[in-house]
This record gives structure tokens, sequence and C-alpha cells, in this order.
């Protein structure tokens, strides 16, 4: 593992090990104190193990340092992402509206644990555990701004293929469609499915995201295997965005989405 890779988590780790011995505590008595193990602890100093936010918001709390170790964990999660897709990250944390087209696996903001460290294994058989714990740590915390007092409107349409391909296996597919099928009755996110009897549409280009931003016009996302483009000149977003309306408009509406994803869940439980 390149120094480049570990540099925010050994700078993590470092300042755990130094706040605790500042406050003359053992690794057991720092666990304690945030009701986290003692190995957990001990793995985050030897920068063996990855923080999780709530890890990291505890730690604060214990040491009553309100966000450092917040803000150290951000770092780390930033540095799971490849730098291509970082500014997404801005993008998403900065949006009123994310508008998603995706035709190759589940959006990571509705993915589950299990079914995002299955992708990323699928994608990487070779990662060392340390790298995808981090990975699969930074994909769940995109999802922490639905738990905003003002989360933004998510509008995505997912290719029914997707729904149907048993990643992890059917126990971890079907909890991951139980998420998706639950995120699908909040108000603040609308979920459609692009059934395998649309045809002619304009998504088989690759997924797309439109974010829409406070008091400026709006940036787009493309991903393509490897690398990814950010656009932000308004006559190509109105394009890219022209597109997604007519995904929408080949989609089922939400309501029948609801109702195949229902369907495909129950094959999936008769299996």
């Amino acid at each position: 593992m390149s120094a480049v890779k570990t540099s925010a988590l050994e700078t993590y780790a470092a300042q755990l090990k130094a706040w605790r011995k500042k406050r003359g505590w053992s690794q057991e008595e720092l666990a304690d104190k945030i009701a986290y193990s003692n190995s957990l602890v001990s793995g985050i100093e030897t920068v063996a193990r990855t923080p999780s936010l709530d890890f990291s918001k505890l730690v604060d709390g214990a040491f009553d340092a309100p966000e450092t170790f917040e803000s150290l964990h951000g770092l780390v999660s930033r540095e799971a992402w490849p730098g291509y897709f970082a500014p997404v990250i801005d993008f998403e944390n900065q949006a009123v509206r994310i508008h998603e087209w995706e035709l190759r696996v589940v959006p990571g903001l509705l993915q589950t644990g299990d079914y995002a460290r299955s992708v990323i294994s699928a994608h990487n058989p070779r990662i060392a555990q340390l790298d995808l714990d981090r990975k699969v740590s930074a994909r769940l915390d995109r999802q922490r701004l639905f738990d905003r007092d003002d989360p933004p409107m998510y509008w995505t349409v997912i290719s029914e293929g997707v729904l149907r391909q048993l990643i992890g296996g059917p126990s971890i597919m079907a909890e991951q469609l139980d998420k998706i099928i639950e995120a699908g009755q909040s108000p603040d996110i609308v979920i459609q499915v692009l059934p395998f009897t649309a045809y002619d549409h304009p998504g088989t280009d690759g997924p797309m995201m439109i974010f829409d931003l406070p008091d400026t016009t709006s940036v787009s996302y493309m991903e393509c295997n490897g690398g990814g483009m950010i656009t932000e000149t308004p006559e190509a977003v109105a394009d890219l965005m022209t597109n997604l309306n007519l995904i929408r408009a080949a989609a089922l509406p939400p309501r029948e989405s609801m109702t195949l994803l229902r369907q495909i869940r129950s094959e999936i439980a008769h299996d």
C-alpha cells in the first residue's frame, strides 16, 4: 500500500493515539468511553482498520474536540475515491437536486454495505482488505446527505437488468432490493425502473448524474470504465438533461416501478 494512499489514515491514527495519550487513557479505556471494541481502537491506531464517521463523532465527543476527527474522517474518505470522482462528492453535498441514470449497478447512493463490498470486490478481486473496508465506508458515507435537515431531491432511473443481476448472491440482492423499495417511500427520493421492454432510449452511452446547484448553473458527470467527465457548459448539461428526461419518459412511473421492484424481490425470495 503506497504512502500516498495511507497518508490520511496515518494522520488519523497518529492523531487518535496522540489525543488518547494526552488524556492518559489506554486503548481499552477509550474503547469503553465510546462503546466500541478495544480491537477496533487498536486496529485504527495501527492503520489496520478504517474509522467510520460514527466512530469519529464519538471520539470527538470523548476528547471534547468538536469536528476534529470528523474532519480527518472526511480526508480518509476522500482518499478512497479516484481523482476523477472526488468532485462528485462535493457536488452531491451542494446540490438541491440530483438526477441520475444507471444501467450497470445499483446507484451508490442506494447501495447496502454488502452489495457495495461485492461490487467493489468483483471489480478488483485482489484488493487489500483495508482498502476494501475504506472504499465501502466511503460509499456508505455518501448516503448521509439524506439525513440532513435539508436533503436534496434525488431522482434516479435504474435499468431493470441492474435489479435482476444477483450481485453477491440472493440474500445480498434481496436486502439490496429491500433498501431500494424503502428508499422509494421517501418524499425526497423518486425511483423509476427502465424495463426490458423499453427501446430506442438515449441511455446506452452510460450512466450520468446531473446536479442542480444553488445560485449557479447545473453540472453533470458521466462515467466510463476507469474514468469520468465533469461537464459545466450550460448547453452540454442541457443536452444531457434532455436525454435523461427521455429516459424517464421511457421508464415506468414511480408507482409501477415499485410494483416491479417488489415482483423482482419476491422472485429472489422464492429461488
